[in-house]
């Protein structure tokens, strides 16, 4: 019987990666996207459908997507230029948490983050994490994982462990796609897009 794993998917580098890890082991991979009320979220949540489905062709141990939604989690900030722009007070928590309680109406008690550990923030860290994967265990009253094996990576690492096989090339990370033509394209401009398009060339 094939192992069953969340994957908190947004259609980004890591998330992606995580993705096609996952598949490539054999797991039943079950993709979870969260929508918190970002300005993105519904070009964002396109393009992962339509990576979804680029994937599925090619992978039948690849579950449906499911969407889930959290109120109150977006952040007021108009732009995405710094690092700092970024974070968000609880989100890894609300992310994994609102993961976890769909995992656990599978009968699922792992779940995999694409958190690379990279950016200075108090709930992204190793510790963090561990003892967060210690209350949801004690809150459900079994036993659950929180996996992050991309802990530690440089994104454009990331990209150079997954070249030959993850379509990088479909992935979105941008706070300010649009759509012309019919075509999501990313800005190019905010930190999101910066981060991926370095990453790309490396890789």
């Amino acid at each position: 019987m094939s192992v069953r794993i969340a994957v908190l998917f947004s259609g980004g580098v890591e998330s992606t990666t995580l993705l096609y890890m996952y598949l490539q082991k054999g797991y039943l991979v079950y993709p979870v996207y969260v929508k918190t009320g970002e300005k993105w979220e519904s070009l964002e949540l396109e393009n992962a459908i339509n990576l979804w489905r680029y994937t599925k062709r090619n992978y039948p141990n690849l579950m449906a997507l499911r969407v889930l939604k959290v109120q109150g989690l977006a952040s007021p900030r108009k732009t995405l230029k710094t690092i700092q722009d970024i974070f968000i007070p609880l989100r890894n928590m609300t992310l994994i948490t609102t993961c976890a309680l769909y995992a656990f109406s599978k009968d699922i008690n792992r779940l995999a983050i694409g958190s690379l550990g990279l950016y200075a923030f108090p709930d992204n860290t190793a510790e963090y994490l561990k003892e967060l994967e210690k209350l949801i265990a004690k809150g459900l009253g079994k036993e659950f994982f929180i996996e992050t094996p991309l802990f530690g990576l440089e994104k454009a690492q990331v990209v150079k462990m997954g070249l030959s096989v993850v379509p990088y090339h479909l992935t979105l990370s941008c706070a300010n796609p649009r759509k012309i033509k019919g075509k999501i394209v990313p800005c190019g401009k905010c930190i999101k897009c910066k981060e991926r398009q370095e990453a790309l060339a490396v890789g």
